[in-house]
């Protein structure tokens, strides 16, 4: 039965061939190169693993993506950002380890006497909890902002070991340096700055053609990198695509102002949603039409693109 039915499908195939006759054997085969043609266009497109964009070599960010806009939103004048993180990485290791002092609670290693006089809501939930970040971030904030003792003294009296308040200032320095933010706006690829192409004319990376305007910055980094909203806002567009600027999304903040984030390999946010500044929204890819992964960031204010690195120039250089 089973050498019948073979023999069935070989005439039916010597069938096939024989109507198909030369011309359509040739047509039957152009259509499946085209189709091969194509799908590798598609597969180039979506999330190249192309290296035509350099991409530096940078010390690894070791903030946890959720704790940084807690650290953002918590600074006051007393507390920088970079500290506050630095305080609670040398205290826990962003609570992966124990406290070394044993009159501490949560995972910040909050000594027990300065949560009990400088703990605050930090999310405005109506609960304190040295547990939930915000709180503990936020009263971190408090203590050193209200407390009469000097800024070395403070730090001592949260560690009780100069040692480790000369770690938090190194890494505080090592901190501030990887993320960029005059005037409130964060730079969207955190310890990434070199740009692969800048904003205005341009030749085009993929087709050669000249004069072509490239309406933002290109900056390089590895695929997967955390891509971050440069200032609280919403949502406004988020888009998948194999062409054009791949996957990507739009954000709507004050003043007129909207940033754009392109060539995304994911997306972490839905449209309409409310994000701060500092949330990670997606990650560095190279989907659309792209030559390497890197973050396609782009601006506007009012309706008119603008440079994006307007927003980060020292509004002094120049005069």
């Amino acid at each position: 039965m089973d050498e019948v039915s073979g023999l069935i499908k070989k005439r039916v195939l010597w069938w096939v061939i024989g109507s198909l006759g030369f011309v359509g054997i040739v047509i039957v085969l152009l259509v499946l190169l085209v189709a091969f043609v194509l799908l590798g266009v598609l597969v180039s497109s979506s999330d190249s693993s192309m290296e035509g964009i350099p991409v530096p070599q940078q010390q690894t960010f070791d903030i946890p993506a959720p704790l940084l806009p807690i650290y953002i939103h918590a600074e006051n004048e007393a507390v920088t950002w970079s500290r506050l993180a630095a305080i609670h990485k040398i205290t826990t290791d962003f609570g992966a380890e124990t406290a070394k002092r044993i009159d501490t609670i949560g995972e910040m290693g909050f000594p027990r006497l300065l949560w009990e006089a400088y703990k605050v809501d930090g999310d405005g939930d109506g609960k304190i909890s040295a547990d939930n970040p915000y709180d503990a971030i936020f009263s971190l904030a408090n203590y050193l902002r209200l407390a009469s003792l000097e800024t070395d003294a403070a730090m001592e009296a949260w560690f009780l070991n100069p040692n480790d308040v000369a770690l938090v200032y190194a890494k505080e320095a090592e901190y501030a340096s990887m993320l960029i933010m005059p005037r409130n706006w964060l730079w969207p690829v955190i310890g990434y700055t070199s740009l692969s192409s800048s904003y205005g004319s341009r030749t085009d990376p993929v087709t050669g053609e000249l004069g072509v305007f490239h309406d933002g910055i290109d900056i390089p980094a590895p695929r997967g990198t955390p891509v971050v909203a440069i200032q609280n806002g919403a949502v406004i567009q988020v888009t998948r695509s194999n062409s054009g600027y791949g996957h990507y999304i739009r954000l709507s903040h004050e003043g007129g102002v909207q940033s754009l984030y392109a060539h995304l390999s994911d997306i972490g946010v839905r449209s309409g949603q409310q994000v701060l500044c500092g949330e990670v929204i997606g990650w560095v890819g190279s989907t659309g039409k792209s030559t390497g992964p890197h973050l396609h960031f782009g601006m506007s204010q009012n309706g008119q693109s603008v440079n994006p690195q307007n927003y980060w120039l020292d509004p002094t250089e120049g005069e």
